[in-house]
């Protein structure tokens, strides 16, 4: 499977947290006193302030953000806080992101101005398609290591995204799968119920499956003049990061989410990058990096994932790092541990 994904606006400042527009939180204050929530307490121990959101493009910490929502679901007692509030959040109230999606003519366009200026919205995260034959998955991930605990976002997010497919497909529209990184919650029938789709969890990133062929439904709302304003907005915001620690942190990101049965090429993640071949090499260039040296990086941290979990044949952890068979895999392996990968998970070093 090959997956095209957009890579975030990046700091200047590799330890500055990255952001989110406060346009994500809309109504959050409502949802916490409906049920039986303090907001003041909430919001106070996130030390993000209520007037912060008063203002949609304002940037809020993506780091405290996500703690917003875990405090949330953790004071109200709704462990399902996160599910809850992205299933009812309309995609208008995402701001200047959500107004481009639905002034879009198409669900593709739609889809694809999400993929080219998600980053102006969140930093730090992956969105974009991964096409298998005539599937797709619209995937969603937070790449940064800061931030463990993001199970609400995760849910809340995934419950926009499926708003601007039915902005556009109707209400009763249903993906065929959602899936999620996050382990399974101990209830999940409220997930499978307002997805009305088979949910699965512990998964590599969080996606939504489709049919290829919604891509051409007309959006109904499209604004060719609403998305002309938008657009200036959203290509001021985007930026790729020129902090070499950042930029290589992208780049490993798109690598890890692109690997399949065969490795990304350097052109592949440029153009996921939106670089063209040389400039892509220029940059790694300027940053003392090499493709080469950021594939096995990343093959390596993925590697180290995927023991982890033991119900994970070898043989399918070879090919999803990219190896046509098990031996390449161990002989890489060997190379980079000392050891092979099936000593290596008998040993529990994962």
């Amino acid at each position: 499977m090959n997956e095209k994904l957009t890579a975030s606006r990046g700091s200047s400042d590799a330890l500055a947290p990255p952001t989110i527009l406060a346009s994500a939180a809309s109504g959050i204050t409502d949802m916490i006193s409906s049920h039986g929530g303090d907001a003041d307490r909430i919001f106070g121990h996130t030390s993000i302030n209520t007037s912060d959101l008063e203002n949609p493009t304002n940037e809020l910490n993506l780091i405290q953000f996500c703690q917003l929502f875990e405090e949330s679901a953790k004071q109200t007692g709704y462990d399902n806080f996160g599910l809850k509030f992205g299933n009812d959040f309309e995609p208008k109230r995402l701001g200047a992101i959500g107004y481009a999606a639905i002034s879009s003519p198409t669900l593709s366009a739609a889809l694809r101005n999400m993929e080219v200026y998600f980053s102006a919205h969140q930093e730090q995260t992956s969105f974009g398609l991964l096409h298998d034959s005539d599937i797709l998955w619209l995937s969603y991930r937070i790449f940064d290591p800061r931030i463990t605990d993001r199970r609400q976002d995760a849910e809340l997010s995934v419950g926009m995204f499926l708003n601007v497919f039915r902005h556009c497909l109707g209400k009763d529209w249903a993906p065929l799968e959602v899936r999620f990184e996050h382990d399974a919650p101990e209830h999940t029938a409220e997930h499978e119920q307002l997805y009305n789709a088979p949910v699965r969890f512990g998964r590599r990133t969080n996606a939504i499956a489709f049919r290829r062929s919604n891509l051409d439904a007309r959006m109904p709302t499209q604004d060719p003049y609403l998305f002309s304003v938008i657009e200036p907005f959203l290509k001021s915001r985007c930026q790729l990061t020129n902090n070499p620690e950042d930029f290589a942190a992208v780049v490993r990101n798109q690598i890890k989410l692109n690997l399949g049965d065969m490795p990304p090429t350097l052109a592949e993640i440029a153009s996921v990058l939106g670089l063209s071949g040389p400039t892509f090499q220029r940059r790694l260039k300027e940053h003392n990096l090499t493709f080469q040296d950021l594939l096995k990086a990343s093959r390596q941290e993925l590697a180290l994932h995927y023991l982890k979990d033991p119900t994970i044949q070898l043989t399918e952890v070879a090919y999803l790092l990219g190896y046509s068979e098990l031996s390449a895999f161990s002989r890489a392996f060997r190379a980079w541990s000392g050891m092979s990968p099936q000593r290596y998970r008998r040993q529990g070093n994962t």
